[in-house]
C-alpha cells in the first residue's frame, strides 16, 4: 500500500517492511551469506541489528564501508530517515532495554506465555526498532533487510512487531565446526584498537548452539510460510540452488550467475552494521568447505561437542564421526 504525505505530496510505502532474518547460533557463515544477498538490488545486508546500538554507535565501531558508522552517509540517512537524526535516539537506552529480554533468557522462552512477558520487559524497544526497519526500506529504497542478527529472542521482539513482516532463516552447521570456529582467535576488524573476538569453550558454544536451535525451531517452525532451514554445508556445496530456494522463500527473483560464478562468489561493498570481520571483505570470494575442523580439532573437544549436540546432530543430518 502507497500512501502520499501530506506536507510534501511524497510517496510513502506504508506496507509491511520485509526482513529476511538468518537465525540459529554464531560462526554458521551467516555473513558470508548476508554478503551475498547484499549484492542484489531487492536486498540490503544489514548485518547484525542486534549490535547496531552497542558496537556501532556506542563504541564507535565501523561500517563494512569503512567508515564509523556515525560518519557513513549510508546509516546517516537511515538515521536521519528514522528519527531525525542519529541523537534523536538514545542508544544507551535501547542497550539497557534489549538486556531485559537478551540471550540469557533463552532458557525461559519454553513457553509462548513466558517469551510475552519477557516481550513486556522490553519497554519501546520494539516500536523504535519499526522505525529503524522503516528508514531503512525508505533510505535505500531495497524492499527486504537481510539481518544476520541470528538471536531467535530478537526475532521474536521484531515479530511483535505488525509494520515488520520477518521471514526466518534458520541457518545451522556441524556443531563441532562451530565450536572450532569459537577458540579460534580473530582481530576485530569493527574497530581499529586491535582488539579481538570474543572466544567460547567447546562446552559453552555447544550449549549455545543446543539453546538457539531449539528455540529457534520453539519460535518459528510452526510458521511453515516464514520458516525455512538450511544447512551451510548445503550452501556451500550448491550455492546457486540455494539461492534460488532463498529468493522462492521470500517471493522474488534471484539470478545466481549476479553474484556466484564458478566456487566464487564475487562480492563488492555492503553497508552491514556489524558482525564477523569477514563482511569488509571484497572481490572473489572462494567458496569452499571449511573443513579444517576435522584435522585440527583435538579428539576430546571434539567428543565433547559430539555429546553435548547429538539430538541436534542427528536431526540435522550430519555424521556423528566425521
Amino acid at each position: 500500500m502507497v500512501e502520499r504525505k501530506s506536507r510534501t505530496n511524497e510517496l510513502v510505502d506504508s506496507s509491511p517492511v520485509r526482513i529476511l532474518y538468518i537465525g540459529g547460533t554464531g560462526r554458521t557463515g551467516s555473513t558470508l551469506l548476508a554478503n551475498i544477498l547484499g549484492q542484489y538490488d531487492t536486498f540490503f545486508s544489514g548485518g547484525e541489528l542486534a549490535f547496531l546500538w552497542r558496537f556501532g554507535l556506542m563504541d564507535n565501531g565501523r561500517c563494512a564501508c569503512g567508515l564509523e558508522l556515525r560518519q557513513c552517509p549510508t546509516w546517516v540517512a537511515i538515521f536521519d530517515q528514522a528519527f531525525g537524526g542519529v541523537n534523536n535516539v538514545d542508544a544507551s537506552e535501547m542497550v539497557r532495554l534489549r538486556k531485559r529480554f537478551n540471550s540469557h533468557h533463552l532458557p525461559l522462552m519454553v513457553t509462548k506465555g513466558i517469551r510475552k512477558r519477557l516481550l513486556d520487559r522490553t519497554g519501546d524497544l520494539p516500536l523504535r526498532l519499526a522505525q529503524l526497519y522503516s528508514g531503512i526500506r525508505s533510505s535505500t529504497g531495497r524492499p527486504i533487510i537481510v539481518d544476520s542478527s541470528k538471536e531467535p529472542h530478537y526475532s521474536y521482539i521484531l515479530r511483535s512487531q505488525p509494520s515488520l513482516e520477518v521471514y526466518f532463516l534458520h541457518l545451522v552447521r556441524d556443531p563441532r565446526a562451530v565450536a572450532y570456529s569459537w577458540r579460534r582467535r580473530k582481530v576485530e576488524a569493527g574497530f581499529n584498537d586491535g582488539r579481538f573476538m570474543a572466544t567460547r569453550r567447546p562446552s559453552v558454544s555447544s550449549t549455545y548452539f543446543d539453546v538457539s536451535n531449539i528455540a529457534s525451531e520453539l519460535i518459528w517452525a510452526r510458521h511453515t510460510q516464514r520458516y525455512m532451514r538450511m544447512r551451510y554445508e548445503d550452501f556451500i556445496s550448491a550455492p546457486a540452488e540455494m539461492l534460488r530456494r532463498i529468493g522462492e522463500f521470500v517471493e522474488v527473483d534471484i539470478d545466481p550467475s549476479q553474484a556466484i560464478d564458478d566456487g566464487f562468489a564475487n562480492l563488492s561493498g555492503t553497508h552491514s552494521a556489524w558482525g564477523n570481520p569477514n563482511r569488509f571483505l571484497h572481490g572473489q570470494i572462494g567458496l569452499a568447505p571449511e573443513d579444517e575442523w576435522k584435522f585440527r580439532m583435538p579428539q576430546s573437544q571434539r567428543a565433547v561437542v559430539t555429546a553435548m549436540t547429538l539430538p541436534l546432530i542427528l536431526q540435522y543430518a550430519y555424521p556423528v564421526r566425521s
